[in-house]
């Protein structure tokens, strides 16, 4: 058990694994960080120190599956990593200038390399489960025991089994309208001051497509990071979606500030990302047309380093995006 915050009662506990709660991360074998332990931030509000104070009045960073809503805050990518999913950031997210899901993945280690494994093994599974044809009933058994939300990795194989499912109906619907699928305004206003992509335009492509290096300092030692096509930062070959959660898994503090921390050199010219951000007009972020699949697929396909299935995700997610501009 592990306490969410505040003054310790029976309503704010949480079953947690000794892998999250203090077993610590293993990345290719090495030990990563130190676990969630008792940390418990906040997002907003005041700290519930004392027994008597509210703890409604607290606001969590790290999401909880049994609160509505949360769960649906955290998706996977094809390579098995899990990601945010496009929900647009709330206006404490865009205060803070964090994201919630980021900081659970980060603190904890939802991508460590047996977590990510295993899940990858599950949807790849998923993936060629679904494509036999015939609707036999004991495939359809195994698919329904994998992505019961009881069994193990069962949100990864969900994302995984909704995937296939859209692409199956973009292979046998390619010339539908976007009359047909007129999908759901979304505006995410908030996204300038949490992560990187309103920049990426004012950034060389082949650059991009490369790899922009980055470095940080850190108790008199540099951290490198690559900024990547996709607006995420890749630390120790790792992506994520903030330059706060990038910095904080490179430095293992939870306080730093990833927009001071890292640093980019354009034509010759180093400068902090905070610099550089208030060196570019933020964008006003029209309406975006998303297809009802959106929340479903939560990133698949976008961002991963299995171009095989990659490219193939791409093209049902931007058939069923055909409606409106892409982020």
């Amino acid at each position: 058990m592990t306490a969410t915050g505040g003054s310790p009662t029976r309503d704010n506990y949480r079953i947690a694994c000794k892998h999250c709660n203090s077993g610590g991360a293993r990345f290719n074998g090495a030990r990563e960080g130190r676990a969630k332990g008792s940390r418990f931030p906040l997002l907003a509000g005041p700290r519930a120190w004392r027994q008597h104070d509210d703890l409604s009045l607290e606001q969590p960073m790290l999401l909880d599956p049994a609160r509505i809503g949360d769960p649906d805050l955290l998706g996977f990518d094809t390579a098995g990593y899990a990601r945010r999913s496009h929900t647009p950031y709330s206006k404490d997210e865009a205060h803070r200038g964090v994201c919630r899901a980021d900081e659970t993945i980060r603190i904890l280690a939802l991508n460590a390399t047996q977590i990510k494994d295993q899940r990858l093994l599950l949807m790849d599974e998923i993936a060629v489960l679904a494509q036999i044809p015939g609707d036999l009933p004991s495939v359809q058994a195994l698919i329904a025991g994998r992505t019961a939300t009881t069994a193990q990795w069962s949100a990864a194989a969900a994302a995984a089994l909704a995937l296939h499912r859209a692409c199956a109906l973009t292979r046998n619907e390619p010339d539908q309208s976007s009359a047909e699928h007129p999908g759901t305004p979304v505006i995410d206003p908030g996204r300038s001051t949490v992560d990187v992509r309103d920049l990426l335009k004012d950034l060389d492509p082949a650059d991009l497509t490369a790899g922009i290096p980055l470095i940080g300092r850190h108790s008199n030692k540099p951290q490198p990071g690559v900024l990547q096509a996709d607006g995420r930062i890749s630390v120790w070959k790792r992506p994520w979606g903030t330059p706060n959660s990038a910095a904080r898994a490179a430095t293992g503090s939870d306080d730093i500030d990833g927009w001071d921390f890292w640093r980019l050199t354009i034509a010759g010219v180093e400068q902090s990302l905070a610099e550089f951000r208030a060196d570019t007009p933020r964008p006003t972020h029209p309406p975006e047309r998303v297809a009802p699949l959106d929340a479903r697929l939560t990133g698949l396909g976008a961002g991963t380093n299995r171009p095989d299935q990659g490219r193939r995700a791409l093209q049902c997610w931007r058939r069923w995006r055909r409606a409106g501009p892409s982020r």
